[in-house]
């Protein structure tokens, strides 16, 4: 397995390549360019969320418990306001829930090389980047989107490359670990099936974004009800 040096590079690699063409190509401001890089980057790291060491899941969550909710305040805020008490209630609820909850959560769920290194789940965090940049108009939700998947891409391709050793300098060996970071699921097949079927509702949601409205309405009338 490559280390977690090699996948913060590769995925800092991944990001730069992606916000560079964004630039070159789309007419990306800097910032926009910023946020495909750090998206990139940490698409890079995410197949390390059931990682056996705690540096990488440590980075991960400190990264995603200010990111996502930076990401969804503008949403949140609609229904809470932009007040300093909603804001340090928000921001510190949401840091304690992902870097916590969540975080332990997976710990005890997860199997490092299961299904969150496979091409599926890559898929789904690319689906999840592009839905959390939705508000930003198409070509940055596209553009982060892509840019997620194809760092978790990289982080197991890189993998893949490390499974194989050279004995005496010259006969390749293969490891036992070939063949667990490209794989389309696991030995586990609830987990397995679960991943799938949140990949298909998230690319229905990005198809199909009139179901969010409708989700919203069922969900007032259910409240009112």
């Amino acid at each position: 397995m490559a280390g977690f040096k090699i996948h913060l590079l590769g995925g800092m690699t991944n990001g730069a390549l992606i916000a560079g063409i964004c630039l070159w190509k789309q007419g990306f401001t800097p910032i926009q360019a910023g946020a495909v890089f750090i998206a990139g980057t940490i698409g890079g790291l995410l197949p390390d969320v059931d990682s056996d060491t705690s540096r990488p899941l440590t980075l991960l969550f400190q990264l995603m418990s200010v990111l996502i909710p930076a990401i969804l305040y503008q949403k949140a805020s609609k229904y809470g306001g932009k007040s300093p008490e909603f804001m340090i209630c928000y921001f510190a609820i949401s840091y304690i829930f992902i870097n916590y909850v969540i975080c332990e959560i997976i710990k005890e769920l997860t199997v490092h090389r299961g299904i969150m290194h496979s091409i599926p789940f890559a898929f789904l965090c690319g689906g999840i980047g592009y839905l959390l940049f939705s508000q930003s108009g198409k070509n940055i939700s596209l553009s982060c989107g892509v840019a997620v998947f194809t760092g978790c891409l990289v982080h197991l391709i890189l993998d893949e490359f490390n499974s194989f050793s050279f004995k005496f300098g010259l006969i390749p060996v293969v490891k036992r670990s070939s063949g667990t970071a490209l794989k389309l699921g696991s030995e586990s097949v609830i987990s397995t099936a679960f991943v799938y079927l949140l990949t298909v509702c998230i690319y229905l949601f990005i198809v199909m974004p009139e179901i969010e409205s409708s989700i919203k309405e069922l969900i007032k009338k259910i409240f009112k009800g």
